[in-house]
């Protein structure tokens, strides 16, 4: 049989049954008689469990809370979702696959417009921002808080074992030395703000270098971008607000459409007008309301999430 063909559901959801059991914890000597003797039953169960294989090397390995044997009810299930997809046919899990890569599993996100802020079990406090999404891994070692999408705004709490906490986006580690900072993810770029305190920034392929209070810069796997003032105005979104300092209008509607879902552009003929003030996160549409009565510019609704700013 082509080993592209079809699999059925049935013996899909066994050979994903037998990868998750496996990572949760190790298996008995009676438990892997049983999974040698599932896959030498039917080729087709081979044939499941070399494909749910497959999906492992695929993603670098399984996420590392199955390996714990900590993996959640709702986890639990998207996983076994994306196992049984590969199983059965293996292009049906890409789009699945690419969810999870922007963190469809973390285990705390936000949907688009959502911020929510949480106190982890050291004290340290983190504020999520819109369309955001982070894992956190506390063991006898460190403290581990990794960026999978999005922004956060960290204030690092007293932790009594004295662990190092570390916060890692994809371009590198971030070490707090006691202190409050953001770190937003870019496309390829990672982006330290610390408004408090100092932080030890190591990118994944060159030398460490620590930023202070007030500094903010841009970081990628290499090498980093020049430090540039910080500003607390920045991270007023934690208080549901995004404020504007002499901004370009096509900068500003970038930011605004974070917290929107749908279409927003903006039109040449106005994209450099500058704006400034501070806006309630809460009600997008109430802002773009406002721009006409600031600027002079109209605002078009072809639906509720296809908005156009021209011109007047």
């Amino acid at each position: 049989m082509p080993a592209q063909a079809p699999i059925s559901r049935d013996v899909a959801r066994q050979a994903a049954h037998w990868l998750v059991l496996m990572h949760e914890q190790p298996l008995s000597a009676a438990q892997q008689l049983a999974c040698t003797r599932w896959r030498a039953a039917d080729p087709e169960h081979e044939r499941a469990w070399q494909r749910v294989q497959h999906v492992q090397q695929q993603l670098g390995g399984l996420p590392p809370s199955v390996a714990l044997g900590t993996l959640n009810r709702e986890r639990r299930q998207a996983l076994m979702a994306l196992l049984v997809l590969a199983a059965m046919a293996p292009a049906g899990y890409l789009g699945y696959r690419a969810g999870i890569q922007q963190g469809w599993m973390a285990d705390y996100r936000t949907a688009v417009g959502e911020r929510h802020q949480l106190t982890l079990a050291d004290g340290s406090r983190v504020n999520l921002n819109t369309d955001s999404a982070i894992d956190v891994r506390f063991d006898a070692g460190q403290r581990l808080i990794r960026l999978v999408r999005g922004e956060i705004v960290i204030t690092t709490g007293a932790d009594a074992a004295r662990r190092p906490l570390r916060v890692v986006s994809e371009q590198g580690v971030m070490e707090p030395l006691g202190t409050r900072f953001s770190v937003r993810q870019l496309d390829g770029i990672t982006r330290l703000s610390v408004l408090q305190g100092r932080v030890r920034a190591t990118p994944t392929h060159a030398a460490s270098q620590v930023v202070t209070a007030g500094e903010q810069l841009n970081f990628s796997a290499a090498s980093f971008g020049p430090v540039r003032p910080a500003s607390e105005l920045a991270t007023r979104w934690t208080q549901g607000q995004l404020v504007a300092e002499d901004l370009p209008l096509r900068d500003f509607l970038q930011e605004l459409t974070r917290y929107r879902a749908g279409r927003l552009h903006c039109e040449d003929s106005v994209a450099g007008l500058r704006i400034s003030g501070g806006f309630q996160l809460d009600n997008t549409d109430a802002i773009l309301a406002a721009l006409p009565t600031t600027l002079p510019v109209k605002v078009s609704y072809r639906t509720r999430y296809w908005v156009t700013v021209s011109q007047a």
